[in-house]
């Protein structure tokens, strides 16, 4: 039987990684990008780890994007992102826990992070029928 109340817990994880990215690119300059690219990375994971835990599936300890939606859509057809999408998140989780790496980001990566974050939540909340 799906487990909405663990996917629940997942999805206000992600709520919260997806607010203080926002809160990040509004409120400091110079643009923290490494840190909302990561919130925008975590956005994704643990939206996409609350599909995994209303299906009852083990949560995968990865921060693959594409990994976790691929996993996913073994549970619905209604998760398609472009590889595009998962693979400019993936690369989020891994620059941006490296200080040679950080300086790599571009305001440009921070709105397409929370473009792409915001897309896949509202998309996993939709077929939870968390919305």
């Amino acid at each position: 039987m799906p487990d909405i109340n663990y996917a629940k817990e997942w999805i206000e994880f992600a709520e919260r990684d997806h607010a203080i990215a926002l809160h990040l690119s509004k409120t400091f300059l110079p643009l923290p990008a490494e840190n909302i690219c990561y919130n925008c990375q975590q956005t994704a994971e643990k939206s996409l780890k609350a599909l995994l835990a209303y299906n009852e599936v083990d949560i995968p300890k990865t921060h693959d994007i594409e990994l976790l939606h691929e996993l996913c859509r073994k549970y619905t057809n209604q998760l398609q992102f472009d590889i595009k999408i998962t693979r400019t998140l993936t690369r989020f989780a891994t620059k941006s826990r490296y200080p040679d790496s950080m300086l790599d980001f571009t305001k440009e990566d921070t709105e397409l992070g929370l473009k792409y974050s915001r897309q896949i939540l509202n998309k996993v909340k939709s077929i939870l029928a968390l919305e």
